[in-house]
């Protein structure tokens, strides 16, 4: 199919990196979701197939979720494998960002790392305002995911011919799941047109949604309805907030990628166009935004917590704060957008 949709010499100069390299290490962004580790074994793969000594370094733990994925236990996780990941990343000839904008994005200590490396870097990334670190940068915030914009670099380096069906299911697995299961921003017809090409090949995206949505614990979804019932509303916002502390998240055994999801549930509610999660982790505040319509949590994480993402979709951090202080900026950070919210509220008037 058409690769057009990408800069096709910007393809074929990474490409070119690509050739001349024999080590190469493949990094995604800090708590990888399943764009970030999906786009990451995708590519992998796609190395090795093509003679290249390929490693794939995440800065920390990946939800269990993702482990099913072909080459997901070779993952090397540089907080609880740093000897072996920086022995990783000191002897790579091209280093691959994917799925983020900024080197800050992969933690402090993990990006001292692969700013401190002097090799070739090729960026593959589709939020806002990437950070110019990239010998090559294909950035295009236009792409739902960073797997969806892979898929139009490795379908060109592979000459158009079908990817493997390891490859396919790593790269559904991204779109699906940095879509809420194609819930939102998604209604651009190629998204299909690649899901077909996907399916081609041999992969089941019902068996693929069944893997990552329904294999969850009973203490998960306790957690669910816990949260659900401490969920404020400020219905003069069109906005709910959820918080959790860390002894919260302990009595309900968390594991890394419980959450996932929880922050999605509030905007089913009649009236409900922003929705925020928060949740402690370690020494800081982990903050997750979504919204329906034209409501930008990109602006909102942006402005306030040193985040960023989609207009939907986004996310940033609070370090060194309490979740109390944290939920306290949020509320008084709501008036600065009282526009945005007055747009939303008017459409809701009209339905």
């Amino acid at each position: 199919m058409s690769t057009r949709k990408v800069d096709e010499k910007l393809i074929d100069k990474a490409l070119s990196l690509v050739d001349k390299a024999r080590k190469i290490v493949i990094t995604c962004h800090i708590s990888p979701d399943g764009d970030a580790v999906g786009s990451s074994l995708a590519l992998c793969h796609f190395l090795r197939q093509r003679g290249k000594q390929a490693t794939v370094v995440v800065p920390n733990a990946f939800p269990a979720f993702l482990k099913w994925m072909d080459g997901a236990r070779d993952i090397l996780v540089y907080k609880d494998n740093r000897y072996n990941a920086v022995g990783a990343i000191r002897e790579a000839d091209l280093i691959f960002s994917l799925d983020y904008n900024e080197l800050k994005r992969l933690g402090a200590d993990m990006e001292t790392s692969v700013r401190r490396q002097r090799c070739k870097r090729i960026q593959i990334d589709h939020h806002l305002d990437p950070e110019p670190f990239a010998d090559v940068s294909l950035s295009y915030p236009q792409m739902s995911s960073a797997c969806l914009l892979l898929f139009y670099v490795l379908s060109r380096w592979n000459g158009g011919a079908p990817l493997s069906r390891n490859i396919a299911e790593c790269l559904y697995t991204g779109m699906m799941t940095d879509t809420g299961a194609f819930t939102y921003n998604s209604n651009a017809p190629d998204i299909y047109t690649v899901i077909s090409e996907l399916i081609k090949v041999g992969i089941d995206k019902d068996a693929i949604y069944d893997k990552v949505f329904n294999a969850y614990s009973a203490d998960r979804f306790r957690m669910l309805g816990y949260c659900l019932t401490k969920m404020e509303i400020l219905p003069e916002y069109g906005t709910a907030i959820i918080a959790m502390s860390r002894d919260e998240l302990n009595r309900f055994n968390y594991r890394k990628g419980d959450t996932e999801g929880f922050v999605n549930q509030p905007l089913a509610i009649k009236g409900i166009f922003f929705s925020a999660f928060l949740k402690e982790e370690d020494s800081l505040i982990k903050i997750s935004l979504r919204s329906q319509g034209d409501f930008p949590t990109n602006i909102v994480a942006r402005d306030n917590f040193n985040g960023g993402g989609h207009l939907n979709a986004s996310g940033g951090e609070a370090p060194g704060e309490t979740l109390e202080n944290v939920v306290r900026r949020l509320k008084e950070a709501l008036p600065k957008y009282k526009n945005y919210f007055d747009a939303e509220i008017e459409k809701l008037s009209h339905d």
